[in-house]
């Protein structure tokens, strides 16, 4: 095809691009909008359907030439970011299968921390022939720069800027790491724990004398020279569908659960403070306040599942939580904060929480259940970080996306939402590289 010929027909697909991706985005954003205010019962029109499935595949051969040729401000500009998952199209690389999809090549974008200023460390895990590959990045402005590619995960403490990486066997201690070497060294020790590393989770503790590891192995307390199992207390399972856990910011509590039974609180001396049977079928997730005055808890089934939320003072006196209470009549010992999301990441900022769900929204919801906001970024969130100054928020997917958001910075024309953020751009991990939109 000569190039006249091609750059007429990328005028096309742009003219395309972008008017059904703003006609989709109306859409949607009118949809939610009355089923906020009337409910979904209300709602008798079609649900919205993006009709550029069709453009996947060359707009993503765009993509990559953009930053082949460093030209992505540009290509973004031509065709802003797009909710369309690209999973479904073929690859076009030369010689390539044409069962392959792009979706097959991508990674999963996990394990954010925030670094000083507006940088930061993600992990990529990548399945291959032999297992998951993970490789340990840094985002240092727009720069995307390979940290190492032993590194299964790292992890960031509430407070004093302690950061850990967890490579096989090994843990490491850092007081202000920099991803690229700076920072001063606190430790490094054996790693006790038989864990099988796929999928993994690590929380320094914030005075640097140990971390918890978190994996469907079970959920552990290491030290320099120990390891205790801290849950399930007695290993009944080989397997531990579903760990998750949460410290608190001042590190007197931990919070922790699987799918197979409640979630508990334990303080640092290891006794247990209480239990909080799910509200939905499974337990899947729980965070802190940024002033630790409440936990939230959140439970699953399917991609629905209800959070709620107890008080930290509730927990000193054996605070215990029915299962399947939220709905019922009387007073409860716990607030309702929201009865929609399957939460599989979050934050906590001074005034409210912004947490990550399976159908690839994120949500702002106040400590008494108030909506704040929400935006639409697709796919299933994974994980998510704050910058210091909590200006920024970086989310990371399931489908191999990394997305930096300018909170309030207002929103264009394609977003999918009610929050004003502006998203400065998208980082992609396919195949072994990283691409920017």
């Amino acid at each position: 095809m000569r190039n006249q010929e091609r750059e007429a027909l990328k005028k096309e697909w742009q003219k395309e691009w972008n008017e059904k991706g703003e006609k989709y985005a109306k859409a949607v954003n009118d949809m939610v909008a009355f089923a906020e205010a009337h409910g979904w019962d209300a709602y008798k029109g079609e649900e919205p359907v993006d009709e550029r499935a069709h453009l996947g595949k060359a707009v993503f051969a765009l993509l990559k030439e953009a930053n082949e040729r460093g030209e992505t401000e540009k290509f973004r500009a031509d065709f802003p970011p797009s909710n369309v998952i690209f999973e479904e199209c073929e690859d076009e690389a030369d010689g390539a299968d044409e069962k392959d999809k792009i979706g097959d090549k991508l990674g999963v974008v996990d394990q954010i921390c925030s670094l000083r200023g507006e940088n930061a460390l993600f992990v990529v895990s990548q399945s291959e022939p032999e297992g998951w590959h993970k490789m340990l990045y840094l985002l240092e402005g727009e720069r995307v720069i390979g940290v190492a590619d032993d590194v299964i995960a790292v992890g960031k403490s509430k407070r004093n800027e302690i950061y850990a990486l967890l490579r096989r066997g090994e843990v490491e201690l850092i007081k202000g790491y920099d991803g690229k070497g700076g920072g001063e060294f606190i430790a490094k020790f054996n790693c006790e724990a038989t864990i099988s590393y796929e999928d993994v989770e690590i929380l320094p503790f914030n005075d640097g004398s140990k971390v918890l590891l978190v994996s469907c192995d079970g959920i552990f307390l290491v030290w320099d020279g120990g390891a205790k199992l801290i849950h399930p207390v007695r290993k009944e399972y080989a397997y531990i569908a579903m760990a998750n856990a949460a410290l608190s910011n001042d590190n007197e509590l931990i919070a922790l659960g699987d799918q197979d039974k409640g979630h508990f609180v334990i303080n640092a001396q290891g006794e247990t403070l209480g239990e909080i049977y799910p509200q939905s079928s499974y337990p899947h997730f729980c965070l802190f306040s940024a002033d630790d005055t409440q936990l939230i808890i959140n439970s699953c089934h399917f991609y629905n599942g209800v959070t709620i939320g107890v008080d930290r003072a509730l927990l000193k006196c054996g605070l215990e939580v029915e299962a399947y209470s939220y709905d019922e009549e009387g007073e409860q010992n716990f607030t309702l904060i929201d009865d929609e999301m399957r939460v599989y990441a979050g934050v906590a900022t001074q005034d409210f929480y912004i947490l990550g769900d399976a159908y690839g929204y994120i949500r702002a919801v106040g400590k008494d259940g108030r909506k704040i906001w929400r935006h639409y970024l697709g796919g299933t969130i994974k994980s998510m970080a704050l910058s210091e100054d909590g200006g920024v928020l970086f989310v990371g997917t399931y489908g191999g996306r990394l997305h930096k958001l300018r909170l309030g910075a207002g929103q264009g024309s394609h977003t999918i939402g009610n929050g004003n953020h502006k998203e400065e751009f998208r980082l992609i991990a396919y195949e072994d590289k990283i691409y920017r939109w």
